[in-house]
This record gives C-alpha cells, structure tokens and sequence, in this order.
C-alpha cells in the first residue's frame, strides 16, 4: 500500500488513490445507507458540504472500481454481497452496471454566460458529447481488456426510442461514434474560442439534452456477447456550473422522466434557495439525499458506527502503530493523580460557594451528603459534585416554593438527577477544574458533525501523536492519553476556526458571526443553574425572522442581505448545521442554527444538540459586523 505517512490524510475521491486501494478503505456502511431504490429510474440528487462523501459514492460505482470489487470479493465480502443482491455485480460475468461519471469541474461555465437559446444550446450539445464519449471510453474499464482492441469489437444496436434523436447520430460502432463525438467536441471549443469575435457565427440550436435519451436506449455487444445490461449517469461537481445552467439541467432531467438512474452530486452551497425543478415532486421525479444526514440521522446517533469502519479500515493501511482498532488507541481512563487533584479544587470551590447554605435546613442532607469524602475519587464523584451545586442552584431560583423550610431528602436529590444534568456537571467540571473533556472514539466521531473528511482529519492530528510515541518509543502500546487527545483536537477545532477567512467569500463576517455565536452560546451554557442542560450550541431564528432575511433587500437593507449569504455558505460548509424547529402554543416554528461539533470544542462546549437560544437576524447582524463581548467572567455563575 502508498499509505505510510498518514493513512489519514489521503481523500478516496482524489484519483491518484488506485482502484484497488480505493476498494480496501472503501466502508462497506457506505451501501448499507445507500436504498436500493437509488439504482430506480430517477433523478437522485446527492448533497453535503465539502468532504461529505458524495464524489467516494459515485467513485464505487465506476468500471474500475467495480471491477476491483469484484476481483477483491474473498477480502470485501459484505460490499461484495450488497452490489450482487442489486444486480451491479454478477458472480460469473463481473460488473453489469455501466457507470458514466462525468465532472463539471471544467469547461462548461467557459460558455458566455447568458440566457438566450444559443448559450443553452451550447451547453447542451457539449455535455451531450462528453457522456458519449464517457460511456464508450469507459466500456474497454468495464470489459477489462485493451482499449483499442475492446473499442474495435464492440457493435451498437438501439431500440426504437432512438429513432427520435435529432442530435446524436445512430452509428453501428463504438469507434465511429467516437469519432464524431470527438469532431463535435472540437467544433464546439473552436465555436466558443470565436464566438466574442464573431457574435453571429452559426451555433448549435440543440433544444433539449438527448444523451440520457441515446444512453438509455443503445445496447452494446462484444464479440456477439451483450455487455453492460445496466446503466447509471453520474454527474459531479454540478456546483461549478453557473446557476442558470444547473438550474436548465436539473429541469430537463427530470422532465425527460428517465429509465435510468441519474445521480447529480453537488455541494450544499449550490442547493442555496431550492434544487427542485419547478412542478418536480420529489419521491417520484426527483430524490433528494443530504448525506450529512444520509450518514447520521437527524440525532447524528448513527454515525459512530460509520465513523469506527472508516477509522479501523484506514488504521489497517499503516505499519508505523502496531496493529489494531483505531479506537483502542484513544484512553478513556483519567489519570488518578490527576483526578485527585482536580476533586480536591473542586470540592474547595463548593465549600466556599456552599458556605452560606450551611445553616439552612432545607439543603442540610444534600450539603452532608456532599460533604463525605467517597470511598474512590473517579471522575463519578467530581460530576457528583457539580449536580448538587446544580440542583441547588435551581431549587433557589424557584420562586414558587411552598414549604421553604422543609428539608429536601437525599432520594429527591436522586430523582432530580438526570441524564442532561449529568452532562452538564461533565462539561461544568471541565470548564472550571480544567479535566480533559474532547477524549475517546465516541466524541471523536461526534466533532466530525456527520461528515467523513472533518472525521479523518481529525484522526490524522491524533494518529500524528500514536506514530510520534511510537517512533519515540516512549511506551510498547503508543496509546494517546484524554489530556493529550483534547490538546490535538482542540488544536485542529482552532486551525478550522482561523482557515474560515480563507475559505468563504464572506469569511471574515462569517468568523466573526460564528465567534460571537460561541460567546452567545457559551454564557448561556455555563450557569450554574444549567438552566439549557447540558448547554446551548445553537440560535434560532423564528419563521418571521427566516422570512425577513429571504426577501430581496434594497439598500435599507444590504446588511440583511449579506447575513443571508453568509448563514447560507455556514450552512453549505458544515459550520452551522440546520433543525427544523416546530411550532407550540407560545411560540411559531422557525430553524435552529446549530455550531458545528469541531467547533464547539474550540468555543468549550458541549457536543450534544437539543439546547438553543432564540435570536433575531437583527441581533445576528450586529454580531456579523461588531462581534460579541462576553459580559462575565470565566467562572460558573447563576443565571
């Protein structure tokens, strides 16, 4: 294998990662979240920020890469198995699905940019041309023979449907259709190299896309054998074409009503407004899959699962870190030195925070219960500390006690514990006693917020650590300690915090409006009361306040129009993550804007979703161009 340095920092969808090798990083959880109904006669349309995993989907389904799949079945079993049960493999004969991948990555925004007949015209006949091209160039992969000599042998035949192409030409060979397909390609960059020069130069009036019409009706045999009985068009990187030009090819997709899948991946940021075409129903004309969500669920709960196979598969490309699960690397055992220390800073803060309750009778039994020194100091008995200040904190903010007097027993303590105010005297102790929080494989994978390339880069910081013990050889098990864990992906939540400027073309607004987000987010989190438990990582916006930002600003409102873009690209990057939020008695529905998980360890906050805080796009304004102060210290403090 090439992976030496760092198995992490390798991106399955960059080409110069080989088939094979592709195969074996390749998860096989990947499939089991993919329905078999993506493979149905439909436009699927695959979106998620940067890294979310669209270009690997569409990479498993090439010639090449089924073709290794099918070659590695003793050592692939389950991804094996899937492609069988739907029919892309066969046991006997090899791939039977041809998959057409064509990138948008260049060419088509050369096109003058315009509305008119002859600019979609254009377009039109230069993608029509290169998914010709793509589909017989890609045969010979599926065949695995020889290019030249598979082209020379195979023979096109096509069923009546064909007829009506007007476009694309019917030739009896794969080479003759090559040939024109390659002439027509030229001619259309020569027409695009004069056309500045010579507005009035003859263009191509082609009126609608007719390859998927050509692909899904041409039948190719080899040798008198038919081959590729199944068909697939993937088309990537869709958001580099114009919008008016996505928007054209999205709709005229789906009204040709195709027999054959059509996958369109595209980030996030393309699908700004809306990606359905207008009269589409999405669920029969169009399906949508947003992946962070594809991978994860909307709790993000499904991740892990995902997250460890991907782990585990790339840790088995090294051979610097012994052997093994990624996971078994990742401490989840506090040093007892350290534990000792940090409860006995604790339990002195709660003395002395505590001291003015001493002589009241209604917290005697959970002060007495706290006051008891445990049998073991574990991180359990530095938590139960944390729960009672608490507890306490919201038995004194309820204004309508009855009975002040009153003693509360230590089995009602118990009963207003909780498993939010547990997780909130996990954060508390970490804020205020500094023990190590961002540790172990579970809030790894919750940092990576649904998405697999924020995962491995995350896992590159820590196995840089694994490798540099290794090397040193300061232990024979180069297991990575919680301190030394938060310190290295606290330190790559900062890298992604200070590259946001580079990234976006709002960035410093945007990283401006995320850290005061963090500072809004974190004094709300960190009263004693835990009055959001086990904090806030969010804002919403209500739907009137939604509606404000998408009208169209004129000049009064210019700075509502770039919080737009910005929430937007937030959104589109993985940097806020959206909740719907339903509508109650007191209050309209509207959507949550959630930080991202990576994030939220740079700002020290908790990792689970649920607490938020509602907001006004006005306020979001004055964060986006003034920032926010915190207006208290770093201490807990009651609400």
């Amino acid at each position: 294998m090439a992976y030496r340095a760092n198995p992490f920092l390798e991106r399955m969808s960059e080409r110069t990662t080989s088939d094979q090798e592709f195969v074996h990083l390749f998860s096989p959880k990947v499939l089991e979240k993919l329905e078999e109904d993506c493979l149905e006669g439909a436009v699927h349309v695959f979106r998620s920020p940067p890294g979310g995993g669209k270009t690997t989907i569409l990479r498993a389904f090439t010639p090449n890469a089924l073709r290794a799949f099918w070659h590695a079945r003793p050592t692939q079993a389950e991804s094996y198995r899937q492609l069988i049960e739907w029919g892309v493999l066969d046991e006997e004969r090899g791939p039977q699905l041809l998959g057409v991948y064509l990138s948008c990555a260049a060419g088509y925004a050369d096109i003058p940019p315009g509305v008119s007949s002859v600019k979609e015209g254009m377009f039109r006949a230069l993608l029509d041309t290169r998914i010709v091209l793509r589909t017989l160039r890609s045969l010979p992969d599926l065949i695995e023979g020889v290019a030249s000599d598979v082209l020379q042998d195979i023979r096109l035949e096509y069923q009546p449907p064909a007829n009506e192409l007007s476009s694309i030409p019917l030739h009896d060979t794969a080479l003759e259709m090559i040939a024109w397909a390659e002439q027509r390609e030229r001619e259309i960059y020569s027409l695009l190299d004069s056309i500045i020069s010579s507005p009035n130069i003859r263009t191509p009036s082609q009126v609608r896309f007719e390859a998927v019409l050509w692909l899904q009706a041409v039948q190719f045999t080899h040798n008198g054998r038919t081959i590729a009985p199944k068909r697939l068009l993937m088309i990537d990187d869709t958001q580099k074409l114009r919008k008016s030009q996505r928007t054209l090819l999205l709709d005229e997709l789906v009204n040709i009503r195709p027999s054959i899948p059509i996958w369109v991946a595209s980030r996030s940021i393309a699908f700004i407004d809306s990606f359905l075409s207008q009269g589409a129903r999405e669920g029969r004309d169009i399906r949508d899959y947003p992946l962070e969500e594809l991978w994860g669920g909307r709790s993000g709960q499904q991740f892990a699962v995902f997250a460890q196979n991907i782990l585990d598969r790339r840790f088995a490309q090294q051979t610097t870190v012994p052997a093994g699960s990624f996971a078994q690397y990742l401490s989840d055992n506090l040093n007892s030195s350290e534990i000792e220390e940090a409860y006995a800073q604790a339990k002195a803060i709660f003395e002395s925070n505590m001291s003015r309750l001493r002589d009241n009778l209604r917290y005697r039994e959970w002060l007495a219960r706290a006051s008891q020194r445990p049998s073991s100091i574990n991180p359990q008995a530095l938590t139960d500390l944390y729960i009672t200040r608490i507890l306490v904190a919201r038995d004194e903010a309820n204004k309508q006690l009855s009975f002040e007097l009153v003693p509360l027993s230590e089995d009602e303590l118990d009963e207003r514990d909780s498993s939010s105010v547990q997780s909130a005297a996990e954060i508390f102790v970490h804020r205020e006693v500094k023990l190590p929080y961002y540790y172990g494989i579970d809030r790894l994978c919750a940092m990576a917020t649904n998405n697999p390339e924020e995962l491995l880069n995350l896992a590159a910081a820590l196995y840089e650590g694994m490798k540099a013990k290794q090397v040193l050889r300061r232990q024979t098990q180069p297991q990575l300690q919680p301190r030394e864990q938060e310190k290295r992906l606290r330190d790559a939540a900062s890298k992604k915090r200070d590259f946001i400027p580079q990234s976006h073309s709002e960035g410093t607004l945007a990283q401006r409006l995320l850290d005061a987000i963090g500072v809004f987010c974190r004094e709300k989190t960190y009263s004693i009361n835990a009055p959001y438990a086990p904090g806030v990582t969010g804002v919403r916006l209500s739907n009137s306040e939604i509606s404000r930002l998408k009208r169209t600003p004129d000049s009064s409102d210019f700075l509502f129009g770039t919080l737009r873009q910005v929430l937007f690209e937030c959104v589109a990057e993985n940097l806020l993550v959206p909740r719907e939020s339903s509508a109650s008695t007191s209050r309209e529905g509207g959507t949550v804007f959630y930080l991202n998980r990576t994030l939220c360890a740079h700002y020290d906050l908790p990792l689970q979703y649920g607490g938020w805080q509602d907001t006004s796009a006005q306020a979001l304004v004055e964060w986006m161009e003034f920032g926010l102060q915190p207006s208290r210290g770093l201490g807990l403090e009651v609400a």
